[in-house]
């Protein structure tokens, strides 16, 4: 074991030896960098975050509102409001619900981006589906397939997210008190 970390410790030091004898030049962090090149990187970087955190809020939205609809419909019929169901949209986006007599649409639409973001459930029969998902410009009929609703034709399906589980460990502290 010690000849293996001696190895390894001179073979390190050989390697940095080596790199200032070519004089190699070594660059400080992305962040500490200067120029109109650093500049674009870090922007795009940006973009690509804001619109990541985007598509995550409006996922988590499209899933509350498709349990809230499927729970709404066994309680009497789809809602066409957002406030019913005690949902809101983010404030960088457009939501807009359509509802029909046995289907329910929310389209949201950011104010940054080409993506938009529709959810849509569904009764066939007594059997409400839902789906989520994600494209560009108006999304096109939405189609069954099998048990479920299927995204229009270019979009892509978005996962939802069920609700959170609650843990079935006991509550710490004492249940009852024995006399």
């Amino acid at each position: 074991m010690p000849i293996a970390l001696r190895w390894s410790v001179v073979s390190l030091l050989s390697l940095l030896g080596l790199a200032g004898l070519t004089q190699l030049p070594l660059s400080p962090p992305l962040a500490s960098r200067t120029g109109a090149a650093t500049d674009r990187v870090l922007a795009d970087l940006a973009s690509q975050e804001a619109a990541q955190d985007g598509r995550e809020r409006a996922a988590q939205l499209l899933s509350r509102f498709v349990g809230a609809e499927m729970t709404r419909y066994y309680w009497g019929g789809f809602s066409g409001y957002l406030d019913v169901l005690g949902l809101e949209p983010p404030e960088d986006m457009q939501a807009v619900v359509r509802e029909e007599p046995d289907a329910v649409q929310l389209l949201l639409t950011p104010q940054e981006g080409a993506d938009r973001y529709v959810a849509r459930v569904a009764a066939q029969g007594t059997v409400p589906r839902g789906v989520a998902c994600r494209g560009r410009g108006t999304p096109g009929p939405f189609r069954w397939s099998g048990d479920g609703l299927t995204c229009p034709v270019g979009w892509e399906p978005l996962a939802l997210q069920g609700p959170p589980q609650r843990s079935s460990e006991a509550p710490a502290g004492p249940l009852m008190q024995q006399s």
